[in-house]
């Protein structure tokens, strides 16, 4: 089970977000200060069984950050989340891994990329 408090560690200091709700399968953490928050929900889902194809399990964790207003700065969100689906009895995490090193090596140079449209 995770924890009270989920630690995001943000370029220029760690951001600490608090447990404010928790549902059977889900769950939601907040951290806000006079400039911004961070909202985060992590959700647990089964897909449908259709066609011949199991179930999957299916796990969301996303973030949103708001920037409030400021002078002529008006307020806006960045968001960002991953889902990752596994059969049930599959605990093998090494996808998952490969894809968080992909996004953040090499100084974020994937992200940046994405963010320039390359594909």
């Amino acid at each position: 089970m995770l924890g009270n408090t989920l630690v995001l560690p943000v370029s220029g200091g760690s951001v600490t977000m608090v447990k404010i709700n928790q549902d059977s399968y889900s769950s939601e953490y907040l951290f806000r200060d006079t400039t911004s928050q961070y909202r985060a929900k992590i959700r647990h889902t089964k897909t449908n069984a259709q066609n011949g194809k199991p179930s999957y399990d299916r796990h969301n964790f996303e973030v949103v950050q708001t920037v409030f207003a400021a002078g002529d700065v008006a307020e806006f969100e960045r968001k960002f989340y991953f889902v990752m689906e596994h059969l049930p009895q599959d605990t093998d995490v090494n996808l998952a891994d490969a894809v968080a090193d992909l996004a953040i090596a090499s100084s974020d140079a994937f992200l940046v990329s994405l963010r320039g449209w390359e594909s």
